[in-house]
């Protein structure tokens, strides 16, 4: 929800104007989701709540307030004044921003892209993967504030009486960058560096059942979108398994395949151009529709032979709770807290055996299917 504090009079024109509008000059208050796009332009922005986001992709703005662990995202425009207050995040992978700042304890700055000319970032967190700082540099950070920078060729130029010195490195996307800091603020730098070209990591998914209904095959779809490559670098996916001695490929992130009936473990090697993974396999099996409904029965039957056994320890437990009972020595344990606790345990017992008669109704339905289906139970 945005609010303007000095438009109240022109409120219903600007409103019937258009629903996304630009208010020169004006304060804007963010209470919900909101976007600033080219075009707008404000003197003041501010954001509130923890579940707030607001993205600014343009305009201009002179001061930017984020407050109440309200999130901003700064991908375009020009910012004056960025400022992250009670615990906010702000995000600035583009655009020009003035000095963004970390006012107090709990506050986050990420800067993964655009051009910002110096950053006070103070007892807050600061962390870089990308993007530009410009002026005098990173300013000193107060107790507890800490600068994070993820980069490599990391190297460190002193400038003894004047500053801290400078810092020089690549981005992970191998963009140059150096960074200049005033006095005490390297003090707080922690460096990551990470070596270019990190081998990528293949998720085949979790394994699966599918059933072929009037055939002797199924399709079943494929899933390596949990694979991952440390460097960012984009994917390639290939696909094998073998039948009957032959072997098959696909490839793709999610690819559909055709399967016969039977277990299949397919295997995924991923590939960011440069190295490839280690070999992950997910198992698919393929079941008639009978063999399905068998499964199905099975799990049943585990189920009650689960709740049959924790019927029994707990008839255990309650046979012990009347013994206390009946003897008067009831350990050091009061009188109310014992039949409190054994009627609790009547209830369990008596849910459980509720769910008993319920799967067992279930049970006999999908016998019945079973023999219309032709299939003989086993025992």
């Amino acid at each position: 929800m945005k609010s303007g504090t000095a438009f109240l009079i022109a409120w219903t024109v600007v409103l019937c104007a258009s629903a996304n509008f630009a208010a020169n000059g004006l304060d804007i208050t963010f209470f919900e989701d909101g976007v600033i796009s080219d075009g707008e332009s404000y003197d003041d922005v501010f954001v509130y709540g923890d579940t707030t986001v607001v993205d600014v992709k343009g305009g201009k703005i002179g001061k930017l307030w984020g407050r109440d662990r309200s999130t901003v995202n700064i991908s375009g425009g020009r910012v004056t004044y960025a400022q992250s207050y009670d615990r906010s995040t702000i995000n600035i992978s583009g655009g020009t921003i003035t000095e963004p700042s970390i006012w107090d304890a709990g506050g986050t700055i990420n800067v993964s892209g655009g051009i910002c000319w110096n950053i006070r970032v103070r007892d807050g967190e600061l962390n870089m993967t990308g993007g530009q700082v410009t002026g005098i540099g990173i300013y000193t950070p107060a107790p507890g504030g800490v600068v994070k920078i993820y980069g490599y060729g990391f190297e460190y130029y002193p400038f003894p009486g004047r500053s801290d010195g400078r810092l020089k490195g690549y981005w992970l996307d191998d963009t140059s960058f150096d960074v200049d800091f005033l006095s005490g603020a390297y003090e707080a730098v922690v460096l990551y560096e990470r070596a270019r070209d990190f081998v990528p990591v293949a998720d085949a998914g979790q394994d699966q059942t599918v059933v072929a209904v009037t055939s002797t095959t199924a399709e079943a779809t494929l899933d390596g979108s949990a694979s991952s490559d440390p460097d960012g670098d984009e994917l390639t996916y290939l696909w094998t398994w073998t039948i009957n001695g032959n072997v098959y490929s696909a490839i793709g992130a999610d690819p559909a395949i055709t399967l016969p009936l039977g277990n299949h473990v397919i295997k995924l090697i991923v590939s960011d151009g440069t190295a490839n993974s280690d070999t992950d396999e997910v198992v698919i099996a393929v079941l008639t529709l009978t063999q399905q409904l068998d499964a199905l029965r099975a799990d049943k039957l585990q189920v009650l032979e689960k709740i049959d056994t924790m019927l029994k320890k707990e008839q255990q437990v309650v046979n012990v709770l009347d013994e206390l009972l009946a003897g008067g020595d009831l350990g050091g344990l009061a009188l109310d807290d014992i039949v409190a606790a054994r009627e609790n345990i009547h209830l369990s017992m008596q849910h459980q055996e509720q769910a008993t008669k319920t799967l067992q109704k279930g049970l006999e339905k999908l016998e019945g299917a079973l023999l219309l289906l032709g299939s003989p139970l086993e025992p």
